[in-house]
């Protein structure tokens, strides 16, 4: 765990976790509300009889105070979070303080925005940040997200098709790096291929191919923001059958390949992503 950014409204932990792992488990509630952004891997949270994955392409709230439990779809791999916290006035700004809302609750996002929150991050670790500024960015981040989620992902049409989805769904991001066929897909979640392509459509607004792609992408765009310098690995890493795949893939979603993106990376700053972010979403209050 490092702390990169603290502030009177909101703290930014940066947690990569390593196989095997030792402090993953059981927290007895007492924290602040949170948003989880997975750079790398994936995360299930458990709280409150609910599992909630936090992926790339899906953000996790946690309400305050809320007790929860960590797994790993992928034990043996290695998962990477930015973890930001706020309170309360924060919390009542985006609309989410709710003492009936539930403890823990996914919010869908586009390869954009996984690059937008690595961004937010390697602009706080680069340090020297106005803190006014910095608090703007994390707000207009967080509200930038709130809008976009539900159109998104609709929600499953039942409990047995949500629990058919879900276990697909844990095992494509417990195994991003390989290439699980329809079959197999299909016969963990207990139903024919055709079947399993309509119900994940319906349910998740993907196809198979589309959800995939995007774990692929978004562990990669995780990964550059760390400075990966062997492309060719990352590619098999992730899944892609080249380093050519994985560049025409890049270019399709997010208009740039690996290496300029990874050069982007390293230009980040909070001005320019403030300044871009101020395009997408209008502020609600200035926070005081």
């Amino acid at each position: 765990m490092q702390t990169v950014w603290r502030s009177s409204h909101f703290q930014v932990i940066s947690q990569e976790c390593k196989y095997p792992r030792g402090d993953c488990g059981y927290v007895q509630g007492g924290e602040p509300a949170r948003f989880i952004f997975t750079r790398r891997g994936s995360f299930a949270m458990h709280a409150g009889g609910k599992t909630c994955f936090a992926r790339p392409g899906q953000a996790v709230l946690l309400q305050k105070n809320v007790e929860y439990r960590v797994s790993h779809p992928e034990a043996e791999g290695c998962d990477c979070c930015t973890d930001v916290w706020f309170d309360d006035a924060v919390l009542d700004m985006l609309g989410l303080a709710n003492t009936k809302a539930q403890p823990c609750q996914a919010f869908a996002h586009d390869l954009h925005f996984q690059k937008t929150h690595v961004q937010m991050l390697l602009s706080l670790r680069h340090g020297g940040a106005d803190p006014q500024e910095a608090d703007e960015v994390l707000l207009d981040t967080l509200e930038h997200l709130l809008p976009e989620h539900a159109s998104i992902r609709p929600h499953p049409r039942g409990a047995s098709i949500a629990r058919q989805v879900a276990r697909v769904e844990e095992a494509i991001i417990g195994h991003t790096g390989e290439n699980l066929s329809i079959h197999e897909l299909a016969k963990l979640a207990g139903c024919s291929s055709f079947h399993l392509c309509r119900i994940f459509r319906n349910s998740t607004g993907q196809s198979l191919r589309q959800f995939r792609l995007q774990q692929r992408l978004g562990t990669a765009l995780g990964r550059l923001g760390e400075g990966e310098e062997d492309l060719a690995a990352l590619a098999c890493d992730v899944g892609f059958s080249s380093h050519s795949h994985m560049t025409d893939a890049f270019r399709q979603a997010l208009g740039m390949s690996p290496r300029e993106m990874r050069e982007h990376f390293r230009r980040s700053d909070l001005h320019h992503l403030r300044a871009r972010l101020a395009t997408l979403s209008p502020r609600r209050h200035p926070l005081q």
